[in-house]
């Protein structure tokens, strides 16, 4: 199972995603999306939609796109509106969001609003909510009744939102979801689709060399790609890649103590890692001591064990990252 490691980056704002400059990731599904969704009027009743996929894979990306694309579309009479799902804590949360966005009066009915907003503007608010895992952790099924009967009426808002699995929220018979959903799946990230996203426009080798630092998402391969536009040779292009994240990792490393820097320092001299004896040897360090700071970076998930018997074991860093960032700045 491969270990997700927790990349500092600046999240991409929707309106800092041009639908007709993007990388064409997840493109059938996106253009299955922007199809359907372009269909909508301002007066049927229309399906929820989700799409369902693993950390990584595309889904804020996708959404993004699509609430780009909308925003852009000036023959369109829907109004798209980007919530993300972790500061969702109830439906009034869902309405509020969307009265804050279009600066209504907070004192009529949330919903009551937007509904004569849409009314008034002969425009219909489409929802576009990312994490939407959220609200159904948070939420009773009497809660979700309410939001999917709503959303059932004639003209109420559109909503596409984005999930890391399939719930038991939109499978069980008695969910206020069940079968309340169109699903779209979002398949991991491959270096496989990273050819065919970037159409030979980089250098797939040094692409997939630095990609092998990182966990296969979307922000990992425009970080990749970034790194190629400044990077002239591809000798220098880890030297980018570690001074990318050096405040990140800078500040990891001081808050270790003494002991587990030195001990951290010798870990990433190793390909594949050290034994205690091995890691003794380096740091000369007694064994007595080294162990309790093995056990406390195994619960803080620095490094890892493999072990070949009780007694035994090899010892390695968790993020190959931070690995890099020790090489080239802590030995």
């Amino acid at each position: 199972m491969q270990t997700r490691i927790p990349l500092l980056h600046e999240t991409m704002q929707p309106y800092e995603v041009k639908s007709k400059e993007v990388l064409a990731v997840n493109e059938e599904v996106y253009l299955s999306l922007i199809n359907n969704i372009l269909k909508e009027t301002t007066g049927n009743t229309s399906q929820s939609t989700i799409i369902v996929g693993d950390s990584g894979c595309g889904k804020t990306f996708l959404m993004k796109r699509l609430f780009a694309a909308i925003k852009e579309n000036k023959d369109t009479c829907l109004y798209p509106i980007f919530i993300e799902g972790k500061s969702v804590f109830s439906t009034n949360d869902i309405w509020a969001h969307c009265v804050a966005y279009l600066n209504l009066d907070g004192e009529k009915n949330a919903f009551d609003a937007i509904m004569d907003w849409q009314e008034h503007n002969s425009k219909r608010v489409l929802l576009l909510v990312d994490n939407m895992q959220y609200y159904f952790e948070r939420t009773d099924n009497t809660e979700q009744y309410g939001l999917r009967a709503k959303l059932n009426s004639a003209g109420s808002p559109i909503l596409i939102a984005s999930s890391e699995m399939v719930l038991p929220a939109f499978t069980e018979y008695d969910a206020a979801f069940f079968d309340g959903f169109k699903i779209s799946y979002l398949k991991p990230l491959s270096m496989t689709a990273v050819e065919n996203i970037t159409k030979g426009k980089y250098d797939v080798h040094r692409l997939e060399n630095l990609m092998s630092y990182m966990p296969k998402t979307i922000r990992s391969l425009y970080i990749a790609i970034d790194i190629l536009g400044k990077s002239d040779a591809a000798d220098k292009d880890l030297d980018y890649l570690s001074d990318y994240f050096y405040a990140r990792y800078q500040t990891k490393f001081e808050a270790a103590s003494t002991q587990m820097q030195r001990i951290l320092a010798a870990l990433s001299q190793a390909e594949t890692g050290f034994s205690l004896s091995e890691i003794r040897a380096i740091t000369r360090l007694d064994n007595g001591k080294i162990s309790p700071y093995l056990k406390l970076m195994i619960d803080q998930k620095l490094i890892s064990k493999e072990a070949k018997s009780m007694r035994s074991g090899i010892y390695y860093i968790l993020d190959p990252l931070f690995k890099l960032w020790l090489r080239h700045n802590a030995i």
